[in-house]
């Protein structure tokens, strides 16, 4: 019955098993019989016993023997067995230690004993068992983190790889939920005959949907890294070439992988390893020679971090305004707000060092929300028009794209003046989101551009989805423009395409004279850079 606990007891005697029957009869256990060793083992895969009484001696197969056999069966290594005998030999109770006996209840038995140590072994047992679920994959059967991490401390000198499955979130989409995960258990059960000869005696883990590890303790250290990559490189190779076969269908699976082989926070670097591999889009990477620079990076995020948090509640995070002169009028007509910050000693910092980190940090719509208070300011002691920069961030987060609506709502009149800039190569998620926040903001009369245009991969359809009134063109393509013929060429094809869709151009990082001679020659309608001026802290 599920939920009861299940005492087996192994004795050849039937008087004795009906004792210990009539002692445990109130206890509300499921007690079953065995007449000795043998039969034990096939009752144990039958009904899976929380607690074993075991007697020593048996026709057959003793107790002694049976208790081995038994420990050597993973799923019951950790169940309780209590011997219960008539010998008192110091070395027969040291033999059943070491056969895997837990403790000993010697004949003839106490009930009140016997009665205790079931109830104690048994909590111990649904204690362990508890474990052994949490610490396996449901649907695998693998081992899962909470394994790995203890069997890590268990090591003397562990070697760690840890791998994923490429695009898995992909397999998901394109099939079911339970095709994908049938494809991984598939996977899953290949994954030792596609190891390295090194690695044939890993264990292997299963750390999430579509995570693994192996395991190797390597106690005489004799595992290089180079030796390590090589098993790495062979593992990947063979996983290239294998093909999981399902429902009649072929799938290839491709991982990426991250090693270990530095005894200390083996897991940690391991996880850094394969969270590398993930973003520089590699096939593997050795943790130990990397894990250093991540920590490194990590510390001055966080001090980024919190210099961005006291920015933002001491008011210092400000905008500096860049003119874009116009080409044909000569005049200033336009100004690009850009974010700064002023940091605790004075100094003004550039958005390179923490635009990007002020993302992770949860802090860039709080940024965006002061750059627009900034420029709508500034928008009322000019007359120029003033863009500003949007991410994809800033149109998905519901709560910043209302406050971007309201002020373009509630300020019409200067709304007339506002450019809101997209960059070029930034990927959308849903495209129907900004579209129609285009078409929002373009009532109220503000302007579109696409910044950093010809970067990306997408330019045209980026184009016909957005219909932006202005192209500003990769500041890369611009300040090479007088030495490289191809990216003067690519600007020319830019321009003339933009006339034809009467789309105004701006010019970026233009840095010097040749540069905006050759611009103007070429018929861009605006300068944007150095050559014009720096950004400066007021508009005129």
């Amino acid at each position: 019955m599920e939920g009861k606990i299940t005492i087996l007891i192994v004795d050849d005697l039937k008087d004795n098993r009906l004792s210990i029957k009539i002692a445990l009869k109130k206890e509300n256990y499921n007690l079953a019989e065995a007449v000795n060793g043998q039969e034990a083992i096939e009752k144990c895969k039958e009904i899976k016993p929380d607690v074993i009484l075991m007697d020593a001696i048996m026709p057959v197969m003793d107790g002694y023997d049976a208790t081995k056999v038994i420990r050597t069966m993973e799923e019951f290594d950790r169940v309780p067995i209590l011997m219960i005998t008539a010998l008192s030999d110091k070395n027969d109770m040291i033999k059943a230690l070491e056969c895997g006996v837990n403790d000993f209840i010697t004949k003839p038995f106490d009930k009140h004993e016997l009665i205790a140590r079931c109830k104690s072994y048994a909590k111990f047992s649904q204690t362990n068992k508890q474990y052994i679920l949490a610490s396996k994959n449901p649907f695998t059967n693998l081992p899962n983190k909470l394994a790995l991490i203890k069997d890590i401390k268990e090591c003397q000198n562990p070697k760690l790889i840890i791998f994923a499955i490429k695009d898995y979130e992909l397999i998901e989409s394109f099939y079911s939920e339970e095709d994908a995960r049938h494809i991984v258990e598939k996977f899953a059960q290949a994954i030792p005959s596609l190891t390295a000869k090194d690695c044939k005696d890993a264990s292997l883990y299963q750390i999430n949907d579509a995570e693994f590890a192996l395991l190797k303790d390597d106690p005489d250290n004799i595992i290089s890294a180079d030796k390590s990559y090589k098993n790495c490189k062979e593992f990947l190779e063979n996983i290239k070439k294998h093909i999981v076969y399902l429902d009649g269908y072929e799938y290839n699976i491709a991982i990426v992988l991250g090693y270990a082989i530095n005894s200390n926070h083996v897991f940690e670097n391991a996880r850094i390893g394969l969270s590398h591999a993930l973003k520089e889009r590699k096939d593997i990477v050795f943790a130990d020679e990397i894990v250093e620079q991540v920590r490194k990076e990590a510390k001055t995020n966080i001090k980024t971090i919190k210099m961005i948090k006291t920015a933002l509640n001491d008011d210092k995070v400000v905008s500096y305004f860049q003119p874009l002169y116009n080409n044909k009028t000569k005049k200033i007509e336009k100004y690009e707000s850009l974010v700064r910050i002023i940091d605790e000693n004075g100094a003004v910092i550039s958005p390179f060092f923490f635009l990007d980190i002020s993302k992770k940090g949860r802090y860039y719509t709080h940024i965006t929300q002061r750059v627009l208070r900034n420029s709508f300011k500034a928008l009322k002691k000019t007359e120029k028009d003033i863009s500003m920069n949007l991410s994809i961030v800033d149109i998905e987060d519901e709560f910043m794209k209302d406050c971007i609506l309201d002020y373009c709502k509630n300020n019409q009149q200067l709304t007339q003046r506002v450019v809101f800039e997209f960059l070029e190569d930034e990927e959308f998620e849903d495209l129907d989101n900004i579209t129609n926040f285009i078409k929002e903001v373009k009532k109220y009369g503000a302007k579109i551009a696409i910044d950093d245009f010809g970067s990306g991969y997408s330019s045209f359809e980026r184009i016909m989805s957005f219909q932006p009134d202005i192209l500003k063109i990769d500041g890369t393509l611009v300040k090479n423009i007088a030495e490289n013929k191809f990216s003067k060429n690519i600007v020319e094809t830019i321009q003339n395409f933009a006339t034809k869709m009467d789309i105004k151009t701006v010019a970026e990082f233009v840095h010097n004279k040749e540069v905006f001679d050759i611009i103007n020659e070429i018929g861009i309608d605006y300068t944007q850079g150095y050559y014009i001026s720096e950004p400066k802290a007021e508009v005129k």
